[in-house]
């Protein structure tokens, strides 16, 4: 029977090379690192090792076993980042992953819902992109987000939260402010923010926006944040298709909004590792989430028309 302290005798041999080196790293003698090789040779029925002139050569089945335990010691090492988080972590609490601009626009309402319902419990936030957001869920490193709608993904579950309109952000100064609504065409030949790929999410945004190859804006500055947009937009730098929840913080700064045409939608949801059990915490924060969705005026002709439960709390 294979025991585990013989599978790690054998991954430090392997990774050091030396039965010194693995004696040191698991604080053992040399003989005993040779003891549990030989256990487990016999145990697994084949040699790991060729003891020529004082070395030891791994053979091909050593290579071979070695990559199935690393496989399996990747899913321990994983148990051991989630356990090392939760140590460092408070034993009550919240962690919240959020993009940047709903973090600045569309969390602290739902944070006021959720401290009524939980006074002065301890909140986290950790904004990131999209792409961050998703690995911290995987990792199980946060136990909510609250970010743009994403495509099917192993190991997470999406509860849509609410939509916003596609906007157009300009200068104040700029000809297409005159406009009540921007249609693609009026983008021919300006000066554009555009979005730099960073997944599924801005893949392919030009032919979200702008199906008609004929209509060809001049992209000055790509980035892959709103704000950054925003602020482009803000100091002159062209005209951009943006969210809008920022454009309440960028008003102030010049920058104008209007409606652009276009049969895409921005879609926001609440994302949960999916491991089918959730917190008191987390449940309270999701219906905090909710009744902002549903209540609050955001004036910027988001719908809030979305199911209250799509995904069990």
């Amino acid at each position: 029977m294979i025991r585990f302290r013989q599978v790690e005798a054998f991954r430090c041999l392997m990774a050091t090379g030396t039965s010194v080196g693995a004696a040191r790293r698991m604080h053992i003698t040399q003989p005993a690192i040779s003891r549990l090789i030989a256990d487990l040779e016999a145990d697994l029925g084949f040699r790991l090792f060729n003891r020529t002139k004082g070395r030891l050569e791994p053979t091909m089945a050593a290579v071979r076993f070695y990559r199935a335990v690393e496989e399996n010691f990747l899913g321990l090492e994983r148990l051991k980042q989630a356990a090392e988080t939760i140590r460092q972590e408070a034993s009550e609490g919240l962690t919240v992953t959020c993009q940047p601009v709903l973090s600045t626009a569309l969390l602290p309402p739902v944070l006021r819902e959720f401290f009524k319902r939980k006074p002065g419990m301890p909140v986290k936030i950790d904004t990131a992109n999209n792409p961050e957001i998703l690995v911290r869920l995987q990792d199980l490193k946060v136990d909510i987000a609250v970010c743009q709608a994403f495509p099917p993904i192993a190991g997470i579950e999406m509860e849509p939260l609410l939509e916003g309109n596609v906007l157009c952000a300009m200068p104040a100064s700029h000809p297409l402010a005159q406009k009540e609504v921007i249609v693609p065409e009026d983008l021919h030949e300006q000066d554009v923010i555009g979005w730099l790929p960073e997944g599924p999410l801005s893949r392919g945004m030009e032919e979200v926006y702008l199906p008609d190859p004929a209509i060809r804006p001049r992209y000055t500055i790509r980035t892959h944040t709103s704000h950054t947009r925003y602020a482009m937009v803000a100091n002159g730098f062209g005209i951009s298709i943006v969210e809008p929840f920022a454009a309440p913080l960028w008003l102030p700064h010049g920058v104008v909004v209007r409606p652009f045409q276009t049969d895409a939608r921005f879609q926001y949801v609440l994302a949960y590792p999916s491991t089918g059990i959730r917190s008191d915490i987390a449940h309270e924060f999701r219906e905090a989430a909710l009744t902002v969705a549903r209540e609050h005026d955001f004036g910027l002709a988001t719908r809030r028309d979305l199911p209250r439960s799509a995904v069990p709390a």
